[in-house]
Formats: structure tokens, sequence, C-alpha cells
């Protein structure tokens, strides 16, 4: 074999290495189950005058489609459905849901909130 030969060789062989061995996180996260609950501090949040405002906001996820919701700050929870597209996903409005939800998975314990750039965390 000549020398220019075993050189392409050895390159090929890199080449074929590391696009096995590069796998990006958004293929890793669509991956992910989504479950359990996932939990949001409002920061700076003050009910000591109203116990009926929740400082915690929550998801949690019921199966692939429904998600059980209180956000906002107020004390009504909602039921909605969510769609996974990639490594985002997205609050359907219906069941009182009235403004935008969606979140982008940063691994299976951490969600970041598109709207307002919030931290949900799950919760063990």
């Amino acid at each position: 074999m000549k020398k220019g030969d075993l050189s392409i060789c050895k390159l090929l062989v890199l080449i074929i290495i590391i696009g096995f061995t590069s796998c990006s996180d958004e293929n890793i996260q669509e991956n992910l189950p989504l479950n359990g609950k996932y939990t949001h501090l409002i920061i700076g949040c003050d009910n000591r005058g109203n116990p009926e405002i929740n400082c915690v906001e929550f998801i949690d996820f019921i199966d692939s489609s429904k998600v059980i919701v209180l956000i906002g700050g107020g004390d009504i929870v909602i039921q909605t459905k969510y769609n996974l597209n990639n490594n985002q996903i997205e609050f359907e409005k219906i069941g009182g849901l009235n403004f935008d939800v969606s979140f982008e998975i940063q691994n299976d314990s951490t969600l970041n909130r598109l709207e307002d750039g919030g931290i949900w965390l799950k919760k063990e």
C-alpha cells in the first residue's frame, strides 16, 4: 500500500470514529421520558397576605400527552395536553390554559421555560 493510500485510510477511520462518538444532546433529549413532577420557585413571591397565592409552580406529566399544571402564582390547577417536538415541549391552550407555556429540555431533571427563562427542576 502506498503511503498516500495509508493516510487516506487513517483519515477515513478517524472520520468514522468521530461520527459514532459524536452524539448530540438533542438526540439524547428526544429519548428522555417526560414523567414526574417539575417545580419552579417564583422569585420575590410573598404570599403572607394572601395564602391563595402559590410561590411554587409545578407541572406533573401524567402520560405521553397529558400534564397537570399550576402556573403563574394562582391557585387553579389545570389539566391540558402537550406536544413534544425535538427537545421542546409546548402545552396546548385547552382546559383553562389561555397563555403560552413551552419548555426546552435541558436534561432528564431540568426544563427551561422559553417564555421567561425560568429553570424548572424535577422533584425527587
